[in-house]
């Protein structure tokens, strides 16, 4: 893969996906404190030119999950642009970091707004996504095998 910024990579959303939405008000205490686990993940199907990107969040307070949400967004490119990440000789899909932080920041923004509206009129509604830099989340380029593992 060319290390340019010269070449428009042409991409769209064409799917979201509620991977998982488990959701207890039961046993929640105002006075104690709630932590989120994130979680991240990216899969390709290199025939159909597509990327799932996967955005987690666990919600726990006494580390008892209360929500539980997985969102995907798969995202088509071009066969241009899939060409511009392919490395046939390394047999990866490699995204640069930039990249893939800007498709995680859509998938997480995604998950968010499928939080509020499950949990809209209801005492969960309180807690959501933060609108933290997810890119951080992500320390170095994205490798992923062309081919499934068999």
């Amino acid at each position: 893969m060319p290390d340019t910024n010269q070449n428009r990579v042409n991409f769209a959303l064409v799917k979201i996906t509620t991977e998982q939405l488990d959701l207890s008000s039961e046993n929640i205490e105002e006075s104690k404190p709630v932590k989120i686990n994130a979680g991240l993940n990216f899969g390709i199907d290199n025939n159909q030119k597509l990327l799932k990107v996967l955005f987690k969040n666990v919600f726990l307070q006494e580390d008892m999950p209360f929500i539980t949400i997985e969102t995907g967004c798969i995202f088509a490119f071009d066969p241009d642009s899939w060409s511009f990440f392919t490395d046939n000789d390394k047999e990866l899909f490699i995204l640069p970091r930039q990249f893939a932080g800007h498709l995680a920041t859509l998938t997480a923004s995604t998950a968010r707004g499928i939080l509020h509206n499950a949990t809209q009129d209801t005492p969960l509604n309180r807690f959501f996504i933060p609108a933290n830099n997810v890119e951080d989340m992500i320390k170095e380029n994205v490798g992923l095998p062309l081919q499934p593992a068999e």
